[in-house]
């Protein structure tokens, strides 16, 4: 059973619906084998942020899973303009999930209410080291074999942490279940690269492109992680979350300039 609390209407392809009343076919292959794709978009103020950003992996990662877009650019933005104003969405984000239906591909747009507090700025994310399996040919998109990654973040919080960062088997820093990984040392900020084991977040590109040439993707080990100055995260939702924590490893947020000055950015 999902955790999430979606508002009261939706749109299934192309048409609002009651979120109550979406139906799909266990027989198509999105339910059956997970075929499909899915981007979490922000909304702030009843405004997509970087919706763009957001459509164009959707468009990368579609022939990779064998889709085609129900809709163009265009087309979704209208149909995600009307789940926000059928919903009176203000603050929240929109699922948009591209998936294979019994008769042809099939697109649902959802609607959640609700930030993240100010609280967890202030307090930073701690996060917790694990040991990360081998990274499929999928592991660089954002598909509905998601599983891994929630049941991830459920082992985290069971243990007392927001976010669990994978380690490969050699001891370098992937990502989170959730999120991008950053690190900085000496006023330079590096991030693992996007080498088909993590995803390519939006936030994450942005980040890099803000930051110019301070900032840079290479491999991060463990021990660069725990010796940082700072460390931070990023994913749609959350834009760029302080890390106050790594393991026993803990970060002075009252020391964290570049980290504060994206999160002011974004």
């Amino acid at each position: 059973m999902s955790t999430l609390r979606y508002m009261n209407q939706a749109a299934f392809n192309g048409q609002i619906v009651a979120t109550a009343e979406l139906r799909v076919s266990v027989l198509g292959d999105g339910f059956m084998f997970g075929q499909g794709l899915f981007e979490t978009i922000k909304v702030v103020g009843g405004k997509l942020v970087f919706f763009d950003d957001h459509i164009a992996r959707l468009s990368r990662s579609a022939p990779v899973v064998g889709l085609k877009l129900v809709s163009d650019s265009v087309q979704l933005r209208t149909r995600c303009e009307q789940v926000i104003a059928t919903n009176g969405l203000v603050d929240g984000n929109l699922k948009v999930i591209l998936f294979q239906d019994e008769g042809g591909a099939g697109e649902i747009v959802l609607a959640r209410a609700g930030l993240y507090p100010a609280a967890f700025y202030e307090r930073g994310f701690s996060l917790t080291t694990e040991a990360s399996g081998v990274r499929g040919a999928l592991a660089g998109h954002k598909t509905l074999n998601y599983f891994e990654a929630i049941a991830a973040k459920r082992r985290s919080a069971a243990a007392g942490f927001d976010e669990p960062v994978l380690i490969d088997s050699v001891g370098g820093v992937l990502e989170g279940a959730t999120t991008n990984v950053f690190i900085v040392k000496g006023g330079r900020v590096l991030t693992p690269p996007t080498d088909g084991r993590i995803l390519p977040g939006v936030v994450r590109g942005r980040v890099l492109q803000a930051l110019g040439e301070r900032g840079s993707e290479g491999a991060v080990s463990l021990k660069q992680l725990r010796g940082a100055d700072e460390v931070f995260v990023t994913n749609a939702l959350l834009g760029v979350m302080p890390v106050s924590q790594v393991d026993e490893q803990t970060y002075d947020l009252a020391k964290n300039p570049i980290t504060r000055e994206l999160m002011e950015a974004f």
